[in-house]
């Protein structure tokens, strides 16, 4: 049993757990009563066997199966739970690479991966606004370039002096502007503005 999966069957595969949860592990075989549960850890090669019921979780078997049932998950069960054949630490033999693994998750843990989702939705929103923004600024500058390409000369002499007087307007000072007076105008008094 080095290396390859052997002819069980184990389910589930891969299980997320929330701390102080209970998790079913099942491996389905033609000899249950000769198979038994493996623990490796995540970060080291060793592993140990699970062979007895213990107040953390309880080993059943069954005519087609044998169950692995942790009652309140931890820390310390993350890892990778193997059925394997038994004696297999007698025979030093290692168990075989098709196993469950376990991680547990705290509800800090589940609070950061929000949290990251939420940071994660806002640069998009950011990197979605900045396209919009890096695509129509270009786009209305090549615009006005296009608007402003050169006409014929005869309206570039009319818009020219409409330009400079128009600025000649827009250049009065304060000095300039004289007061407001509440002088009656003089057509006022009998005469009509249109006769002279």
């Amino acid at each position: 049993t080095d290396g390859g999966c052997p002819m069980l069957r184990q389910h589930p595969r891969y299980v997320v757990a929330k701390k102080n949860m209970p998790v079913h592990f099942i491996c389905y075989s033609q000899e249950p009563h000769s198979m038994q549960w493996y623990k490796t850890a995540e970060d080291s090669d060793g592993f140990y066997e699970l062979d007895r019921n213990t107040s953390r979780y309880s080993i059943e078997r069954k005519d087609k199966f044998i169950n692995f049932t942790i009652f309140k998950t931890t820390y310390e069960d993350n890892g990778i739970y193997v059925c394997d054949s038994k004696n297999l630490m007698a025979e030093k033999k290692r168990p075989h690479l098709c196993g469950t693994e376990l991680r547990v998750m705290g509800h800090s843990n589940i609070q950061q991966i929000q949290s990251r989702n939420t940071l994660k939705d806002a640069i998009i929103i950011i990197q979605s606004i900045l396209l919009v923004i890096f695509i129509s600024v270009p786009m209305l500058l090549f615009l006005d370039k296009v608007s402003d390409k050169p006409r014929s000369p005869s309206h570039i002499s009319t818009s020219f002096f409409l330009v400079q007087g128009l600025e000649v307007e827009q250049m009065a000072t304060y000095e300039d502007i004289t007061p407001f007076r509440d002088v009656k105008a003089k057509w006022t008094v009998g005469e009509h503005p249109g006769e002279e």
